[in-house]
């Protein structure tokens, strides 16, 4: 594979990577050679020089939700809705239940029968959940119900059988009863005509197992959204490659698979490139025909070999370069050709730091979603925390429960090279940028990684 063009290596590379046949593979390549070679592209645009500030995060990420817009929606069977985002509201057209039922094993009867206690009752009958009884309970009558059942006509109460003892067709009951109890009326869950879920509800299991119980055999819901991957640099190689002197296994295409799939969108191309601005304009060029967002790692600080930026500051509208943050400063968002691009720098770190604050909202949002913000806990600080003047920092740290409640220890140095002080982190602590010192024993606000998100939309 030596003799193939970069971008070819990466096609090859990523479809071995993804068990995909070597016939697939082939496909791949000559589909890169199409592009590359014969497909005429529209022309790439020339903006005028911005201002190159640094923006501070909150501040970057209204300029990224102002140009992400909501996807459309299609109709998908129920089978196949778990995970996706709810396009439209969903209005209940039946009572949950739709019948009263009963809320556990027991005895179905007349509460006016037991208003002293203890009583016998003649069993008339026995029902299960999916039968309905044949019977009427009348006066001095009972019949055995189980959970789910519906509850028989002339019945307002269900006592549960550990209250009772049945001998020869009759029931003992030893306590008195009051109307309604032990039954689930009719409508207890869901009304008819409520509106159950909202828009942009994401489908976990409760939500699915709800859909099914309304009769949602078909789903409205958000089509994903596409992305891209591009990664830059020579010295990178495969994750089973030998490595030579100068290579390193390249570990952040892993990662943004992993945290694109985990926002509800899908991968479409990986794609390794070195570090020349032909081959980053071939990889942006081919990303943007076929993905809704590009995400690029790497070449976008001010070295010499940091074409991603050169290639976008020429030929993208570019709304803005450099975030006043740490890790994670020289992170530029672009459109190319109506393509969203996020073009975050190298460093592992500062690739999942750069796709938590800002890609992740963007992805989520074109997804349907209404909820960005991840929950937000009180921690103890179990370190002392020095932080750059002038830079919000995010600083990775372990949160673990304390009989006083969640303790915050940073999980290692903080360099933006070190992924696996990353690995080990559950949660991000936002230090101001106003904030040069947090002495151990301070109470800070820690950002879950991971879980529910809360709002922020």
């Amino acid at each position: 594979m030596q003799s193939a063009p970069p971008i070819f290596q990466s096609v090859l590379a990523d479809s071995k990577h993804t068990k995909q046949s070597t016939k697939t593979a082939r496909t791949q390549v000559l589909a890169v050679f199409v592009c590359s070679t014969n497909r005429p592209f529209p022309p790439l645009l020339n903006w005028p020089s911005m201002n190159t500030a640094p923006l501070v995060p909150a501040e970057a990420r209204a300029i990224v939700l102002q140009h992400i817009t909501r996807h459309n929606s299609h109709p998908i069977d129920h089978s196949k809705a778990l995970g996706r985002v709810l396009a439209q509201d969903v209005i209940s057209s039946l009572d949950l239940p739709p019948f009263p039922n009963s809320a556990m094993d027991g005895y179905a009867l007349r509460a006016t029968d037991l208003q002293s206690a203890p009583q016998i009752l003649r069993l008339i009958e026995t029902i299960g959940a999916g039968d309905v009884a044949t019977r009427t309970v009348e006066s001095g009558t009972c019949i055995k119900i189980m959970t789910g059942a519906p509850v028989p006509a002339g019945a307002d109460c269900v006592v549960m059988r550990e209250e009772t003892r049945e001998q020869n067709g009759e029931v003992t009951f030893e306590e008195i009863a009051q109307p309604g109890q032990h039954i689930r009326p009719k409508g207890d869950d869901v009304r008819e005509g409520e509106t159950v879920f909202q828009s942009g509800t994401l489908i976990n299991a409760a939500v699915h197992a709800m859909l099914a119980s309304l009769g949602q055999a078909t789903v409205e819901v958000t089509v994903r959204p596409r992305v891209a991957i591009v990664v830059t640099g020579k010295e990178l190689v495969d994750v089973d490659a030998q490595l030579h002197p100068g290579q390193i296994r390249d570990s952040n295409s892993w990662a943004l698979r992993g945290l694109v799939q985990s926002c509800g969108a899908d991968v479409v191309s990986v794609l390794r490139t070195g570090d020349t601005q032909s081959e980053v304009e071939e990889a942006l060029r081919l990303s943007a025909t076929e993905a809704d967002v590009i995400i690029t790692s790497g070449g976008v600080s001010a070295g010499d070999f940091d074409p991603v930026r050169d290639v976008l500051l020429s030929q993208a509208e570019v709304h803005f370069w450099k975030v006043a943050m740490k890790p994670g400063k020289p992170l530029l968002f672009a459109t190319l050709h109506e393509t969203p691009v996020f073009a975050l720098p190298g460093n592992p770190v500062s690739v999942m730091v750069g796709f938590e604050e800002f890609v992740r909202p963007a992805l989520l949002k074109m997804a349907g979603r209404t909820a960005w913000k991840r929950v937000e806990v009180e921690a103890m600080l179990q370190n002392d925390l020095n932080s750059p003047s002038g830079r919000t920092e995010f600083v990775r740290a372990r949160l673990e429960q304390s009989a006083d409640g969640f303790l915050a220890i940073v999980s290692g140095d903080q360099n933006s090279g070190r992924l696996s002080t990353m690995a080990r982190a559950n949660a991000l602590l936002e230090i101001a940028a106003d904030v040069t010192f947090l002495p151990s024993g301070t109470r800070i606000r820690a950002k879950l990684l991971g879980g529910p998100e809360i709002g922020g939309f």
